[in-house]
């Protein structure tokens, strides 16, 4: 009794299934723009998407807006695919681009350990979704990063002039700028809240990674921009003490000599000089 209920529910599962199989067939002939329109909607389209110029202003806005909505990653990354999204269309309409969004795990240097910059890691993402060029203009980014003051004088400007897209601030102070010297966010925020007096856990401080947010965004899209120009020239060089630090430590494959490490940060920011 019990096998001929098993074949009787195999043989009612099979019927179904054949029956969802023969409507997707007649929809196919019948409905064939609806199928096509349905495939385009969620077809993964290839790399690089399109990119058309933006404004730098408005993804500076945007990524600080961004920041207030989900944190620094989801931010810079908002704050230049979304005018992609509402320029272009798809396929930019096919992922999570409002915060939280696919970038959110990057807030506070990857959840919470201050490692990478949230704002460079989210806006890295964005930049390889749109070029071929991603590793120059990363690298070209990373270097403005460990060489600028933070928050920018526009930013300071627009949060004191309300000029931000945001309704109630954390704070609208023109505040302390700091230069870290490092893409961490370790280094970024420790460097700033000695330079400003204010705490980690301060609201002063999380403004000022708001306006930090802007600030990284709209340098990507100034870069992306000259990129899209045939523009774009990389002008980052290694200072002359990191410089001098490479002669000896670099990716390489003799330990002693020296080549047990890698990378392209200020190397005095963490280590005196033949500590390494």
């Amino acid at each position: 009794m019990q096998k001929e209920n098993e074949n009787h529910l195999s043989r009612r599962s099979f019927f179904k299934q054949s029956g969802a199989l023969a409507t997707g067939v007649a929809i196919g002939i019948g409905g064939a723009g609806i199928v096509s329109a349905n495939a385009k909607a969620t077809q993964v389209e290839p790399l690089p998407w399109p990119y058309t110029k933006l404004d730098v202003e408005m993804a500076r806005k945007l990524g600080h807006l961004g920041y207030y909505k989900n944190e620094c990653s989801a931010g810079a990354f908002y704050g230049i695919l979304w005018p992609l999204k509402e320029k272009i269309g798809h396929p930019y309409d096919t992922i999570p681009i409002e915060p939280p969004n696919i970038m959110t795990f990057g807030a506070g240097g990857v959840a919470g350990w201050a490692t990478l910059c949230g704002a460079l890691n989210g806006a890295s993402a964005a930049i390889t979704l749109v070029t071929k060029n991603y590793k120059p203009i990363i690298n070209e980014l990373f270097g403005w990063y460990q060489d600028e003051s933070f928050p920018s004088d526009q930013s300071n400007e627009y949060a004191s002039k309300h000029q931000f897209l945001v309704e109630k601030y954390k704070s609208d102070k023109i505040l302390t700028k700091s230069i870290a010297k490092s893409p961490l966010c370790h280094a970024s925020v420790t460097d700033w809240c000695k330079a400003s007096g204010y705490g980690s856990g301060a609201k002063e401080r999380s403004e000022r990674c708001a306006r930090l947010a802007g600030d990284v965004a709209a340098h990507a899209v100034k870069l992306l921009n000259l990129d899209a120009e045939g523009k774009f020239k990389p002008t980052y060089a290694f200072s002359e003490e990191v410089a001098g630090c490479r002669k000896c430590h670099f990716k390489g494959k003799d330990c002693e000599a020296g080549q047990n490490t890698r990378g392209k940060m200020d190397c005095l920011q963490c280590h005196e000089a033949h500590d390494i």
